[in-house]
């Protein structure tokens, strides 16, 4: 979607310790400017790829060419008090040399966001992001590759927002986040969260906020794990175009086998140009390791450039993603892993509704531990990949009044 809040971050609400997978190739759940009270859009894209590390294995490093179809649908609703987006495309592939790999659906995204106004001072919001994909790193939360294998990764975050005085916002929120992967060694997860919080408006520009989140994570093959993280910070807007958010706090993990205090922190730095916006972000928190495992205390250091006016009809994004993850003591399954993602993306609409995509997605990664799974990847094993991707895409919005 063409919001670069839908990557990297729950879109439409900010979530504690909750983070989408990061960004892989062309972002094709098109959405034009919606037209109406409804639009309807049904979409094709035809692509052409290369990939230079098919099993994200370097030492079984093969590459092919791979021609994929991506049908999609995407739906927007805006009426006074009520919005909602949401979109779902998969890709079919043919490899030219592996036709082994070839599959009707080798990935899937559907992404939606709702958010209602019940009054003018309480409002609700709901967020699904969900994600399946042969490339485990694109599916994974902690952007982590654990190898070529079905991998399934879906965020669902349900949140109120309250405007008990002109000055005071009080939320609720929750997020549960699932992770599932095709081979036998890897470790599922369940991450439930809830939390609550106040945001106080000091001054027009700054804002104060503090708050409470607890966080159950279920990993299959290790300790269930409890995580009770207490939060204090603030919002200033620097300048009317330059917006600072920093939350930070102690972090209590739990276990049956020990019991640590680790930091959490999320720090969000927004920029608009005249030419588009940037964006960085910094978080840690407690969550897993992708396929590998957890619990771990996951570092990631982000951000989103998106450039939609340098030429009439192309938008550019540049989306960078380093990540840290480390699994606790308590882990029986131990790993320290760090994976660099960038992410560049095209698009060129050269007529009404035909449009030019293009994307290149670099993957490197390196970590130690001894988790093996059963297609031999283990925390040690190295990936280097490099993806190109570029085709045509053609999209109809069907406008209802």
């Amino acid at each position: 979607m063409q919001d670069p809040t839908w990557s990297g971050t729950v879109p439409g609400i900010q979530l504690p310790g909750v983070l989408l997978p990061p960004r892989v190739g062309s972002d094709l759940l098109y959405t034009p400017a919606s037209a109406g009270p409804l639009t309807v859009t049904p979409s094709l894209a035809i692509t052409e790829a290369f990939n230079d590390n098919i099993f994200q294995n370097n030492a079984n490093k093969l590459s092919d060419f791979i021609t994929q179809f991506t049908p999609g649908l995407t739906l927007q609703m805006q009426h006074p008090g009520f919005r909602l987006t949401a979109g779902y495309n998969f890709t079919a592939e043919i490899y030219a040399q592996h036709s082994e790999l070839d599959n009707a659906a080798n990935r899937q995204n559907l992404v939606a966001s709702v958010s209602y106004e019940v009054s003018p001072r309480v409002t609700l919001s709901l967020t699904e992001a969900l994600y399946y994909s042969r490339d485990s790193n694109a599916a994974s939360t902690s952007g982590v590759s654990s190898g070529r294998q079905g991998a399934w990764g879906n965020v669902f975050a349900p949140a109120l927002s309250v405007q008990a005085t002109p000055r005071m916002t009080w939320r609720l929120f929750g997020a549960y986040t699932l992770e599932r992967y095709s081979g036998p060694a890897s470790r599922d997860s369940n991450v439930y969260r809830v939390g609550t919080g106040l945001d106080y408006a000091v001054t027009p520009r700054l804002s104060a906020t503090a708050g409470y989140d607890f966080g159950y994570l279920d990993i299959d093959r290790e300790p269930v794990t409890l995580d009770h993280a207490l939060r204090v910070g603030g919002t200033y807007r620097i300048t009317p175009i330059l917006t600072a958010t920093v939350t930070a706090g102690p972090s209590i993990l739990m276990t049956d086998r020990a019991t640590t205090l680790t930091p959490v922190v999320s720090a969000r730095l927004a920029r608009e140009m005249s030419w588009g916006a940037v964006s960085v972000f910094y978080d840690r928190g407690v969550g897993t390791t992708g396929g590998f495992g957890g619990p771990s205390a996951n570092q990631t250091f982000g951000g989103i450039i998106v450039l939609p006016t340098l030429l009439r009809g192309l938008t550019i994004d540049f989306s960078p993603r380093y990540s840290m993850s480390s699994t606790e003591s308590a882990a029986r399954a131990q790993s320290d892993i760090k994976t660099l993602t960038l992410n560049l993306s095209a698009r060129y609409q050269v007529a009404r509704y035909i449009a030019i995509v293009g994307s290149y997605t670099f993957l490197q990664q390196r970590g130690s531990g001894n988790a093996t799974l059963a297609n031999g990847n283990t925390p040690a094993t190295g990936v280097d990949q490099n993806q190109i991707n570029v085709g045509l895409q053609f999209g109809y919005p069907i406008n209802f009044n």
